[in-house]
Order: C-alpha cells, then structure tokens, then sequence
C-alpha cells in the first residue's frame, strides 16, 4: 500500500484537508493573546505579544498581500506600460529605479494623479498588512 501523496489540499479528501494558513495563524495568536499571555507577566508577556503581532502580520500578509500585490502591478503598469511594469515588478528596486528614471525624465511629472495614487494605494495596502490601526476607517490614510 502506498502512502498517501501530499499534493494540494483541495485534491485530498475532505477529512485530511487543513484549514489555510491565514486561519491557523489567527487560531495560534488568538490563544496565546487570549489564554496565554494573562499567565505571564514582564519580559515573557511582552515576548509574548511580539510573536502574536507577528501571527497577526503574517496572517494578513497571506490574507491582502495577492490582492495588494495585483493592485500594484496594475497601478506599475499605468504609469510605465506592461513591459516595463513586468520587468521592474520582478524586482522591488528595478520598480524604484523605473520610477525614479521616469520622474527624473520629466515623463512622469510629481504632481500626475496616476503617480500619486500609485504612491497613496500602495502605502495604504502596505498599511493594511502591517498594522491596520494607521488606517483611517474607509480605507483612506488621509491622502
């Protein structure tokens, strides 16, 4: 008999799927915020809370960051054309660089609408994963 093989979770049968990712990781910060940590006291419970704000981060990055990383993509791709948005996206500092070329050409002017709610949306999908607090309610952080 062979064992079962691991593939994807929504091709093994119900009984042996996993919850995703972003579930187990707000089911461990939750019992260690809410169960553990009124147990500790001093430099265990604030070790403690930086490993749930951790789980919480990383939940929400599982959770936003597809959807934030499509924006942005879409938003690179207005400003620079889709060949030049693929290629810098591949890379955090070739997308600066485009950037920073396109500004300093004059072809991006500072004040272009598409530039500034490139810069404004992507501040506040960043905000969103990395504390939502700083995150006006209506999804505006004041820009």
């Amino acid at each position: 008999m062979s064992a079962p093989s691991a593939g994807k979770a929504e091709d093994r049968p119900v009984s042996t799927r996993v919850p995703p990712a972003e579930v187990l990781l707000d089911a461990a910060a939750d019992y260690l915020d809410l169960e553990l940590r009124p147990s500790l006291d001093g430099y265990h419970a604030f070790q403690l809370r930086v490993c749930v704000n951790v789980l919480r981060l990383v939940a929400r990055e599982l959770r936003l960051g597809p959807a934030a990383d499509a924006r942005a993509h879409a938003s690179l791709a207005a400003l620079l054309g889709e060949r030049a948005a693929a290629e810098a996206q591949a890379d955090a500092l070739a997308t600066d660089d485009a950037l920073r070329a396109e500004i300093a050409s004059g072809r991006l002017p500072l004040d272009s609408p598409a530039l500034l709610a490139y810069l404004r949306d992507g501040l506040r999908d960043a905000l969103a994963i990395n504390n939502p607090r700083w995150v006006q309610p209506g999804g505006d952080t004041g820009g």
